[in-house]
């Protein structure tokens, strides 16, 4: 049994695109066929979406001209925007079929090699299951072929009589109530491969959880060469572009205050102090509301009642959160030039001033109507990570700088599937203008990584 994966995820016309069965068929083992396609689906649908939003909002804006707008105004209110909507979708439509169709074939490989593990009890068995093909293939050949249909089929029945023999021994002991020699020797067989854990296995964390859309991830041709151990191996949370953004919990601030906690239920939040409960912690006034970072631009879509898709840049560290204006200045830029939406969440420490930067977030809100959420890191979850990965390159030496952040300045994009865009650790002490320049950057190309390499406009 084999697998097959499409050539193409799309036509040359960007119009028609395969997703799930019709782009991929595997093996019917591990369960991967449906999984697969879950994730074209996941992967398809927000792109679709923000194409469609985009497509409306542009609509409106011709409306807009219609009644109203000279032709020059018309040319300026259309100047930050990539140079045709069809550039631009046909970016983000190709960069499906990019990143869909290594995870397809990956998957594929994985479940022939999982086809594979469920013939090796047959196999301990004595049965293996070229034989019915190469019996098919021996009556349909001369001088078999010649023979009346009927005959054929009798000699095909014999035949597989004496193949099942090997199990009937297996029968014939239980029913005597002795143990053959053979019998046992096919037990220990069987039993030899379940306790050397030779069968299928039942989840496959690194493929199910852990696949990447970076063309840099490894973790494909490394299972490859280590293929027992590879393909059951557990899925270790990392802040890497491609991946999956890591379950980090972390309490939510400005959402519960300017909204008094309002949509935060579809924000799948755990509220860890409910009023009228039994004790004196559920008798608190006010909840502590927190949120998944796993999920996080799709969780403040539907909070904020978003018609589009949305990417979130997550702010790490006192070099940013401290320059919340510059931040929130050097991201709107980037979004502006793209057109598409995105909210900046500044990730505070447990040692900041929460008060401080709770009335100053309200306070932005209200003034230029960019959206900007802080969480902070209770459990420095997300701190850890980061000291995982490169940030322990970034370490200063100043013993003046204040040792609780680590010197830890880091900027998350995740995109709106909740894979990581972009990341990148800040240089405190490149001043403001280069910081600017520094975030324009990691914005600029975190949109590229997840839509594709679009031309603008001069």
């Amino acid at each position: 049994m084999s697998s097959l994966v499409a050539q193409r995820y799309l036509n040359d016309s960007k119009n028609v695109m395969l997703v799930g069965d019709a782009a991929h068929a595997f093996p019917p083992a591990g369960g991967f066929g449906m999984n697969t396609g879950l994730q074209d689906a996941h992967n398809i649908a927000w792109r679709l979406a923000l194409l469609l939003n985009r497509e409306e909002n542009n609509d409106r804006k011709l409306e807009y001209n219609d009644d109203g707008l000279s032709n020059d105004e018309e040319h300026d209110s259309s100047a930050s925007l990539p140079t045709t909507a069809t550039s631009f979708s046909n970016a983000v439509l190709a960069k499906y079929d990019q990143e869909r169709r290594p995870i397809a074939t990956q998957n594929a490989a994985l479940s022939v090699r999982n086809y594979q593990r469920t013939l090796r009890i047959a196999k301990s068995c004595y049965l293996d299951a070229q034989h019915p093909q190469l019996l098919i293939s021996m009556l349909n050949s001369p001088p078999m072929s010649l023979l009346p249909m009927e005959a054929r089929q009798d000699i095909f029945r014999r035949l597989v009589r004496v193949a099942m023999m090997p199990l009937g021994s297996l029968i014939s002991s239980q029913n005597s109530g002795g143990r053959s020699l053979h019998a046992d020797h096919i037990e220990q067989n069987v039993r030899s491969i379940l306790e050397g854990g030779g069968s299928l296995p039942l989840v496959f964390p690194r493929y199910e959880l852990g696949f990447s859309y970076s063309p840099n991830d490894t973790t494909y041709e490394n299972d490859i060469q280590n293929k027992e151990s590879g393909d059951t191996a557990g899925y270790v949370p990392k802040l890497e572009i491609g991946h999956r953004m890591p379950h980090v919990l972390v309490e939510l601030l400005s959402l519960s205050d300017s909204k008094d906690g309002k949509g935060c239920a579809v924000m799948e939040t755990l509220n860890h102090h409910q009023p009228g409960g039994n004790n004196a912690a559920d008798a608190a006034p006010a909840s502590t509301i927190h949120v998944s970072l796993t999920d996080i631009s799709s969780q403040l879509r539907r909070a904020q009642s978003y018609p589009s898709p949305l990417f979130t840049v997550l702010a790490y560290g006192p070099a940013l959160t401290n320059s919340t204006s510059l931040v929130r200045e050097a991201v709107n830029c980037v979004m502006k030039r793209w057109s598409v939406p995105l909210v900046l969440v500044n990730v505070l420490s447990p040692e900041s001033d929460v008060n401080e930067h709770r009335v100053e977030v309200i306070s932005t809100i209200e003034s230029d109507g960019f959206n900007t959420e802080h969480v902070v890191d209770t459990h420095q979850a997300l701190l850890q990570l980061l000291h995982g990965g490169q940030a322990k390159q970034h370490m200063t030496n100043d013993s003046s700088t204040n040792e609780r952040y680590f010197a830890t300045n880091a900027l998350i994009m995740v995109r709106p599937d909740g894979h990581i865009a972009n990341i990148s650790w800040i240089k405190e002490r490149e001043g403001g203008e280069k910081m600017a320049e520094q975030i324009e950057q990691v914005v600029e190309e975190g949109f590229l990584n997840s839509i594709g390499d679009v031309l603008f406009e001069d």
